[in-house]
């Protein structure tokens, strides 16, 4: 095979179209070199070892997956359109689901922690101010959703569920309006 000039950008660009199709787990020095046309070398120069690819690829997922979600949101129902949005991701992109959500999640230890990895700050004060609730109750609202919709959009992922986006959607709203309820019934019991 004739010696071939591949960027770090090229073999994580490539790495991670090869995980959308196949999962991580088909990625290797052999398959990722076939992928961009070149030798093993290249991949070994800039990679030690696969922990470090996996690092960059894991980076370009989660940034990939924050453009889906983002471009999704309807700013009249953030929430909701972010939860949908989540369980088409698990739906379309799987592979890249899995490699996001299925391994350790370092560092989140506390329902709190899954917030700040994945709530929006800004979100939950202006659903705050519209729900007329306490920033702390939306925050809830907002821990509570993304429990609720990666529940679902596990079940979609691997497999184990068929469902309709439409049947999703109604699911995903009903969900989201019993935390509504339940977070004004704890703010009138605290007044």
């Amino acid at each position: 095979m004739p010696k071939t000039t591949v960027s770090k950008e090229e073999i994580v660009r490539r790495a991670l179209d090869l995980t959308r199709r196949e999962g991580f787990e088909k990625v290797n020095a052999r398959s990722l070199a076939k992928e961009t046309g070149c030798s093993v070398q290249p991949i070994y120069s800039c990679y030690e070892n696969m922990k470090g690819l996996r690092s960059a690829v894991y980076a370009e997922a989660m940034k990939f997956y924050n453009e889906f979600i983002y471009s999704r949101v309807d700013s009249s129902a953030v929430l909701q359109s972010m939860a949908k949005a989540n369980v088409a991701f698990a739906k379309y992109e799987t592979n890249l689901f899995k490699l996001l959500f299925f391994g350790e999640l370092e560092g989140l230890n506390h329902f709190d922690d899954i917030y700040e990895w994945m709530g929006d700050k800004e979100a939950t004060r202006l659903l705050a101010e519209k729900l007329c609730l306490p920033f702390d109750g939306v925050k809830k609202i907002y821990i509570m959703l993304i429990v609720f919709t990666h529940g679902v959009a596990t079940m979609i992922a691997t497999g184990g569920a068929k469902i309709s986006d439409g049947e999703i959607a109604d699911f995903l709203e009903s969900g989201y309006e019993a935390f509504v309820l339940s977070q004004r019934y704890d703010n009138q019991n605290k007044e």
